[in-house]
């Protein structure tokens, strides 16, 4: 069996050896590099270059080869400047598999590229235009027949079948033309309609669909390992079906549409075959894994090139189970260990950490037992080497995660922690901060870095910070004899070194906080670096005192304990300047309550800005937020009216009120037209004197009515107004003066966290019922309110304009629930009308 695997082994190497530049060295000469490229002996070469390189226009193909004679590089570049590469390049490991592969526009003279096998023959030719891939491109058998032909169209694959299906924007711009070749073209895809089946619906319905195919073929073979299908329709490329061989051509697995990601080209149930690849002709299987519903589940084995398996590993519903087994390329085990839940479990585990970092531990029964050994995964240095006992660090040094984006190289002497401690980030050698523990106490110095830099150092006595500076993020904290003296905010965490960065300082007495200097805004009235406010008992007392909002910020100003004026700015005009806002709004407060200036309201969907003088409301502003959505309303009592102007629409609405007699009429007035009325009316008498809907609402154990009427018969035009009219209906009240809603307004935006529910505060408060007659003051649909001499009250139902039910002297007490039943039975007729 050994021997047959060593066989095996040096056929894949003679292979290997057999498909490198064989046919070019009869012929040619070789420049040697060193590891670092410089040119060098044949005795001191880890790479060599075929020379003299084929040449066509002012391109050169460079082919390079490590010492083992095995691919290194192959692609054309400029022969003014070999890092200036065109085409297609591709760069292979030292076995000569494909390692990147990166497509660069071609914007020489040359229109056709062509590629070859390592020992010389033909491999591919590509044609372009306007410098991308553009007519056909061939891949071809080293027998000289066709394997592959596809059709570009300005860089994007049309038509037929390609070694590679990628992104037509996906294209490099080589050194010499990065700054200059800006044109990049889209253009519409032009394809013939091929027949195949729907595989979304799951039935042989033939279904019109722009087709081309990705193929990748086993080495010196005719045979393919994997072919994909793409359907280009509308320009983007989505995967409907993979068919997966083997070398003998035995189909391993067919993927159809619904087994691939909705929105993705990975496959969500099925297996993922990857293989080692050789000018994207695959070599051997690399590894398969097998998923459901976008995880994995099942097992996912890894390959060594020589076909063997590598590693085992079994999953369920995306996690690690069971066993995991781990060969050599001898089929020899050399590691088993087990996973539970997606977690080590028992034997020895190498665990990826801190991105840079290779754990190798022992479990028992799910806890870290015995020697830890961490290493730098770059250069398999050790960093940290430890015993745990019972899942915990014992003795020696240990890398432990302590926090969001935190790691730690500790040292344990009998489990607690003693010496020196070093945290970090990601990078182990990119220290944040060291400190010093005695038994598991901090005592000592903390020093504080930022890229290799000092930035503070403090003293710990007891577990807490003594004398020195703490610096955390974008904040910096300085101790004097164990209490806080002053906290330092800096701009970013990355100025925090630089004292010009400081937005504001905090300062405190025994601990307790004192005084603030701010420089993070300017007041337009007065300039100056910073802003002082002091502080009586931990409270503002005496001067200028920020908000940290997120949203909106204003600046306090206190005189012995009260404030006194607020400093702010229109927050849409200073979108720009947030991070030094610039305060040109100055009010005026009395008795805790601003009098003159604006006043700020923020609630969850909507900020309301108010404008006082002398105490008296003249105008608010309204915000309301939304996903995707702004709009401010202007409300301003003007004119003997409530003037509402909308800022997204540039719309004016006007409501007005006046009073004839006993009765209160309003109205709405958009553009000059009045399109919605309301008029009190006397509940007793039974027909009104004009057309609408009365609206019966209770008010202080009083029952009142009012007839709405719409002068607009334009849908669209009154959606394009929905606001004005909501507010008209819902939230007016024509009982009131038109400075009394004009407040009642401004109150409910200013209180209502429900914008929705807002609605409806005014006559509409306490809506009992309502009745709609028709353009001959008929009764049409509703209830009819009429009030007798002894204070009770007639109810009259209708439907269709026919009387449905009818109730006499129900006292007010009663009315409710009276009419609650016999809405019930209108809204049972319209149901049956509408079936």
């Amino acid at each position: 069996m050994k021997f047959l695997s060593n066989m095996t082994t040096k056929i894949f190497n003679i292979i290997l050896i057999l498909t490198t530049s064989f046919s070019f060295s009869q012929n040619a000469d070789r420049i040697y590099y060193d590891k670092d490229w410089k040119e060098t002996t044949k005795e001191n070469a880890s790479f060599y270059r075929i020379i003299p390189s084929k040449k066509i226009g002012n391109l050169f193909l460079m082919q390079d080869f490590y010492s083992n004679n095995t691919p290194q590089f192959q692609g054309y570049a400029l022969q003014s400047d070999e890092n200036s590469y065109v085409g297609d390049i591709v760069w292979y490991d030292e076995n000569g598999f494909d390692t990147a592969v990166y497509q660069y526009y071609n914007n020489t003279d040359v229109p056709v590229l062509t590629y070859y096998y390592p020992n010389g023959k033909k491999r591919k030719t590509i044609e372009y235009k306007k410098g991308r891939k553009s007519g056909f491109s061939i891949v071809y058998h080293q027998d000289g027949t066709v394997l592959m032909k596809g059709k570009y169209l300005d860089g994007k694959p049309v038509e037929g079948d390609f070694e590679e299906v990628r992104n037509w924007d996906d294209y490099r711009n080589n050194k010499s033309e990065e700054e200059t070749y800006k044109e990049q073209t889209e253009v519409m895809i032009e394809t013939a309609p091929v027949m195949v089946e729907d595989y979304q619906s799951g039935t042989p319905k033939k279904v019109i669909k722009n087709l081309v195919k990705k193929k990748i073929f086993w080495i010196n073979s005719k045979q393919l390992a994997q072919e994909i299908w793409y359907d280009i329709e509308y320009g983007q490329m989505h995967p409907f079906k993979q068919v997966n061989y083997d070398k003998t051509g035995k189909v391993l697995q067919t993927i159809n549409q619904n087994d691939f990601e909705q929105y993705g080209s990975d496959i969500s149930n099925g297996t993922f075959y990857d293989y080692y690849l050789q000018n994207k002709f695959a070599v051997g299987l690399k590894s398969k894994t097998t998923y459901k519903q976008r995880i994995k589940s099942g097992e996912e084995i890894r390959y060594f090139p020589n076909g063997k398996i590598q590693e085992l590993t079994k999953y369920l519903n995306g996690e690690k189970v069971g066993d995991e087994i781990v060969y050599d390329k001898n089929e020899t085990l050399v590691i088993k260990r087990v996973y539970k839940n997606g977690a080590p479990f028992e034997g020895n585990f190498d665990e990826n950490f801190s991105g840079s970092l290779l754990v190798n531990a022992n479990y028992v029964k799910g806890v870290i037992d015995g020697e830890a050994i961490a290493k730098k995964q770059e250069n398999d240095s050790i960093v940290a080497k430890g015993i745990y006992k019972n899942g915990k660090p014992y003795n020696g040094t240990f890398i432990i995660e302590s926090g969001k984006d935190r790691h730690e190289l500790i040292h344990v002497i009998d489990f607690k922690k003693n010496g020196l401690q070093k945290v970090f980030s990601y990078n182990i050698d990119n220290v944040l901060e060291t400190y010093t523990c005695v038994n598991d106490v901090k005592n000592g110095e903390t020093v504080f870095y930022e890229n290799g830099e000092v930035t503070g150092k403090l003293e710990y006595k007891n577990d807490l910070p003594f004398e020195g500076k703490l610096v955390e993020a974008e904040n910096a904290t300085i101790y004097k004899n164990g209490a806080i003296a002053e906290e330092i905010f800096y701009r970013s965490k990355y100025e925090r070194t630089d004292e010009n960065n400081i937005l504001r300082s905090k300062y405190y007495t025994n601990g307790k906080l004192t005084k603030i200097v701010n420089r993070s805004f300017t007041i337009a009235d007065k300039v100056q670096d910073s802003y002082e406010g002091i502080y009586k008992d931990e409270k503002p007392y005496s001067g200028y005192f920020a908000t940290d909002f997120h949203e909106f910020n204003h600046v306090n100003y206190y005189e012995n304990g009260s404030i006194k004026y607020q400093y702010s700015n229109d927050y849409l005009e200073n979108l720009e300047k947030y991070q030094h806002p610039y305060y040109d709004i100055k009010s005026t407060y009395k008795d805790g309550k601003i009098v003159d200036g604006v006043e700020y309201i923020k609630l969850d969907r909507q900020f309301i800005s108010k404008y006082w003088k002398n105490g008296t409301l003249q105008s608010f502003d309204v915000d309301l937020f939304a996903m995707h959505y702004f709009n401010r309303f202007h409300f301003e009592l003007k004119n003997n009216g409530i003037e509402i102007t909308e800022l997204k629409k540039e719309q004016k609405g006007r409501i007005t009120i006046e009073k004839n007699g006993n009765k209160y009429t309003s109205q709405l007035i958009i553009d000059d037209k009045v399109v919605m009325s309301s008029t009190s009316i006397d509940l007793e008498n039974e027909m009104p004197e004009q057309t609408g809907s009365i609206v019966y609402y209770e008010s202080n154990q009083i029952i009142k009515a009012k007839i709405l009427n719409s002068n607009e018969t334009d849908d669209e035009g009154r959606r394009a107004s929905e606001m004005f009219y909501a507010i008209f209906a819902s939230t007016a009240n024509s009982a009131k003066t038109i400075e009394e809603n004009f407040n009642s307004i401004a109150q409910d935006f200013s209180i209502s966290k429900n914008i929705e529910a807002m609605f409806g505060k005014g006559d509409n408060a306490d809506v009992l019922t309502g009745l709609r007659f028709n353009e001959s003051k008929k009764p049409e649909i509703g209830i009819l309110l009429l009030k007798n001499n002894n204070k009770s009250y007639n109810l009259k139902s209708f439907f269709d304009g026919k009387v449905v039910e009818e109730k006499k002297n129900i006292d007010i007490k009663n009315i409710r629930e009276e009419v609650k039943k016999m809405n019930a039975i209108l809204e049972k007729k319209m149901n049956e009308n509408f079936k």
